[in-house]
């Protein structure tokens, strides 16, 4: 019988070229658990889904106590379900007007998608601006406005009618004209680090430079 380990890299397709490999039994709190029992500090924590730790309390409460009526019924939007209904108008309470509805995604990646074509319905244009160094998803739309070439050059051709801006330069604001659609940007950046400054030398920069 093929081990769990056997298993993941027969059949499991993998992110990268050298996985981790470390086997999780259980999650507790901050820690994740081999099947050994050592303990392994989460500084990940599902790449921030898990942001009050593993099995808190209260979490799997609220998830037995939804269990008990029911899992799945419909996509959102169709039927009416209380929790989603009471948490969009949560959400709403703290938006500012006129922005009143809540469109519920599965994923950040997902988010963008809705965003790129929700702008693109309401103004009527095409033009896409994120940065460089930035990274909003690996589907076709959010891959496309992604600023790290070396996540698209396997993928091309993208979305067009995408423009790329260098954070800190504000000579590049030229570039959001009456044809652009949206403006993109991360208020935190997740690959680069806070305020990053690209040298005007890397490539992407020397080529914003001679448009």
């Amino acid at each position: 019988m093929l081990t769990s380990r056997q298993l993941f890299l027969r059949h499991q397709a993998q992110t990268s070229e050298f996985p981790l490999l470390l086997e999780i039994e259980r999650a507790e709190g901050v820690y994740m658990y081999t099947p050994e029992g050592r303990a392994i500090l989460d500084l990940i924590s599902g790449i921030g889904v898990s942001n009050v730790g593993h099995r808190h309390p209260k979490v799997l409460q609220a998830i037995q106590k939804q269990l008990d009526k029911y899992l799945h019924l419909m996509v959102y939007g169709e039927l009416v379900q209380a929790p989603p209904a009471r948490l969009a108008a949560a959400l709403a309470a703290t938006l500012p007007a006129p922005l009143d509805t809540v469109y519920f995604t599965n994923s950040g990646a997902e988010a963008i998608e809705g965003a790129l074509k929700l702008a693109k319905r309401h103004t009527g244009r095409t033009g896409l601006v994120s940065s460089f160094n930035a990274y909003h998803g690996s589907t076709h739309g959010a891959l496309s406005i992604t600023g790290s070439e070396s996540f698209k050059n396997s993928y091309r051709p993208l979305l067009p009618d995408v423009t790329h801006l260098r954070y800190n330069e504000r000579a590049d604001l030229a570039f959001i004209t009456e044809h652009t659609a949206a403006v993109i940007l991360e208020t935190v950046q997740g690959r680069p680090g806070y305020d990053y400054r690209c040298p005007a030398t890397c490539p992407p920069c020397a080529s914003a430079a001679r448009r």
